[in-house]
């Protein structure tokens, strides 16, 4: 029994010895180390990123100050998605004109990366050189895409500001060279205050040409210029974009057209609402103008026209869109887009009435004309209280707001209903007041009670929201 005991204790003490060879004295005298860990993460190489053409999505040709300064060249080109890098640009001259070629950056075919899908937007410019000749026509061509042709302008028409030209008719015609389009247009202030400035041609979708026409004017308001208002015929060659044998669809200053017009591929439809705003003139028995912007629904929805009719103290509005042909086969990106439109709704409103503008028949606006003749901007209303009651033709919203500056300086100026929902009413109140801070105003604060019918076309036990400046309320159909 003890020679057992004794053989375990041996045991016990020459594992114990070789645990302490194996932890402690590695033989050199020095403590044994684990061998250091790399702490630093392994990176992958980054992607192969090859050179390819932006999208352009506009361009402008900005004239010098003076006739031997240069013009400049700005451009806005997109970016795809989140990997999309600018590269740069390029301009090298090409007979009468320039060959620009924008770039990017993007990941090389077969590269396993995950990019976002978020459109991005760029903007650069470059100079286009001086000592051009004004009355010259110049052409830019931009990643074969765009083409931009201007003329420079001489010294007397420098101080002049580039607007989109007001377009009369477009039409595609057949000439020794191919199809051109033909563009009738205005000079709209007389030939003596406004000159042909530059047309802008852009191919980026197939089946289609956007074509954008301007002029430039003078800036100055109280310079006497001619009444002729010449016309102005731009001509465009459309090269191999149009065959005359396939539907091709036009786009004028946003205004489009589909040729051949026998078998159209193209419907024209009710643009949605999505904003309005009556602008009063800046002076008594000036023109009072409505604001509008709407939605283009699909990525191949194009702006058409905006169109008024008055009929005494009303306005029809109509603002259309050009949509492909539901009978057609065509897919369209999901993309919903807006244009800013306007039209004059005339001068000499009578001071103190009320006017109603309806626009398509979804959105009504309700304006008064002030009757003092003092500048005054338009405002949303405070309101207090929003109720909804029973009238005997159907619902009514009573909306209970205040005149800020009181009744010398603020004054009820109308509301607008937008029922492009099927179950919201949109609402907006406003009121007008002095656009000077330094006026002595009254401190009565008016309440002023707006009754809007909401008419009889409700379903009955259906709930509606209402919304008045952005607050909500709820309500049962009768």
């Amino acid at each position: 029994m003890k020679e057992r005991i004794e053989l375990m204790t041996l045991l016990v003490m020459a594992i114990a010895l070789l645990a302490a060879v194996a932890c402690g004295d590695n033989g050199n005298g020095r403590a044994g180390t684990q061998p250091p860990v790399n702490s630093t993460p392994i990176k992958s190489a980054p992607p192969a990123m090859v050179q390819t053409p932006a999208p352009i999505e506009d361009l402008a040709v900005v004239p010098p100050e003076t006739v031997d300064g240069e013009y400049v060249l700005k451009i806005t080109s997109g970016l795809p998605n989140g990997c999309a890098v600018f590269d740069g640009i390029k301009s090298e001259p090409a007979g009468d004109g320039f060959n620009v070629s924008v770039t990017n950056l993007m990941p090389a075919p077969g590269e396993l990366i995950a990019c976002t899908e978020i459109y991005g937007y760029h903007e650069s410019e470059i100079g286009l050189g001086s000592g051009l000749i004004p009355g010259e026509e110049y052409t830019v061509a931009v990643n074969d895409d765009l083409t931009y042709v201007f003329t420079p302008r001489g010294a007397a028409d420098l101080a002049m500001v580039e607007k989109e030209s007001s377009v009369e008719s477009i039409e595609v015609v057949e000439g020794d060279g191919g199809f051109v389009l033909a563009v009738v247009s205005r000079l709209p202030k007389g030939s003596s205050c406004s000159r042909s400035n530059a047309y802008q041609v852009n191919r980026r979708f197939e089946g289609q040409v956007e074509v954008k026409i301007t002029h430039a004017e003078v800036t100055e308001s109280n310079i006497p210029c001619t009444a002729d208002l010449p016309v102005l015929v731009t001509e465009i060659p459309l090269g191999g974009d149009y065959t005359g044998d396939k539907p091709f669809v036009v786009a004028v200053n946003g205004g489009g057209e589909t040729f051949p017009k026998d078998g159209p591929a193209t419907v024209e439809t009710l643009a949605p609402i999505e904003d309005t705003a009556v602008v009063a003139p800046g002076e008594p028995g000036g023109e009072y103008v409505l604001k509008v912007t709407s939605g283009l629904p699909s990525g191949c929805a194009q702006f058409s026209a905006i169109h008024v009719a008055r009929v005494g103290s009303e306005f029809q509005v109509d603002v259309t869109n050009l949509m492909p042909n539901p009978n057609g086969p065509i897919a369209c990106t999901a993309i919903y887009g807006y244009f800013d439109s306007e039209v004059v709704l005339g001068g000499g409103l009578m001071a103190g009435e009320a006017y109603t503008v309806t626009i398509n028949g979804d959105l009504t606006n309700f304006f008064t004309v002030p009757s003092d003749g003092r500048v005054m901007v338009e405002k949303e209303a405070p309101f207090e209280e929003v109720t909804v009651a029973e009238g005997e033709a159907g619902p009514v919203v009573s909306v209970v707001s205040r005149l800020p500056k009181g009744s010398s300086s603020s004054s009820f100026n109308g509301y607008s209903i937008n029922r492009r929902f099927a179950e919201c009413v949109e609402i907006t109140v406003t009121h007008r007041e002095v656009a000077a801070d330094d006026v002595p105003c009254t401190r009565d604060l008016s309440a002023m009670l707006t009754e809007i019918p909401l008419g009889e076309n409700l379903e009955a036990g259906r709930v509606y929201t209402v919304s008045v400046n952005g607050e909500e309320t709820t309500f049962t159909a009768r």
